[in-house]
């Protein structure tokens, strides 16, 4: 018998094995989250409990009042990001069912109506033809959609559209493209985009395309992001074929 081609090797691992140093980098990513978490968790606490004794004995001293507020206000961004790396690093476990990701696409677009509108944004939608169900947790993925899209509402010129394409691929997994049409990400933000603490937003915590890429990766698909100053923004979500196709 005559062995394959060592280029054909190749070929067959490279993707199986890009897929799983992806799933270690993510699982690395959120034990390091986690891990930061709890040791915060405790001392923001603490902050929190201190603060509020403080404003409780002492209520006639407006200076103090106003430092009291401050430290309070600034627990609350703690809390907020310890609660964000909790929700990244200690996700609920994966639970896959029978569904239409486009499906989920529309729910995700009506839960985000209010803030479409603010911006007087359009969103053109194509489905993929095929509605034959994939295996997802709507829940979970409904999480990443709305993550993705947010930032895309935000890069988004008032009054621009938006376009989600999906489509099936030639392999049967489900594909879809989110784009806009703001200006492109610097090459440097791009190529860290999807790890934790992330962002050039004041006042956010960076952590949405993180957990987005977390549920891909545990649906044992993917995500990815491409930017240029000619067609914007464009985050790819690719989810594997149902078993049995």
């Amino acid at each position: 018998m005559t062995a394959p081609p060592a280029d054909t090797q190749l070929q067959v691992d490279e993707p199986t094995t890009a897929r799983s140093l992806q799933r270690t980098r993510v699982k690395v990513s959120q034990n390091v989250a986690a891990a930061i978490a709890h040791g915060l968790r405790n001392p923001v606490y603490g902050i929190t409990s201190a603060a509020q004794l403080l404003r409780y004995r002492v209520s006639d001293d407006p200076l103090v009042e106003r430092n009291i507020g401050r430290i309070m206000r600034e627990a609350e961004r703690l809390n907020a990001l310890v609660s964000a790396l909790l929700e990244y690093g200690r996700p609920a476990p994966i639970r896959l069912a029978p569904g239409v990701p486009d499906d989920v696409w529309i729910d995700v677009l009506q839960s985000h109506r209010g803030a479409l509108e603010s911006k007087a944004l359009l969103v053109q939608h194509s489905v993929a033809t095929s509605h034959d169900p994939f295996n997802l947790d709507a829940e979970q993925l409904a999480q990443a959609f709305s993550n993705v899209l947010l930032n895309a509402i935000e890069a988004a010129p008032e009054g621009s559209d938006l376009r989600i394409a999906s489509s099936i691929a030639a392999d049967g997994s489900w594909e879809s493209h989110l784009q806009n049409p703001g200006a492109a990400v610097a090459a440097d933000v791009l190529a860290g985009a999807f790890e934790p603490l992330a962002t050039t937003k004041s006042g956010h915590v960076g952590i949405g395309l993180a957990v987005a890429q977390r549920v891909m990766t545990d649906h044992g698909g993917s995500i990815s992001l491409e930017s240029d100053a000619d067609s914007g923004t464009t985050v790819t979500f690719v989810l594997p074929p149902a078993r049995g196709r």
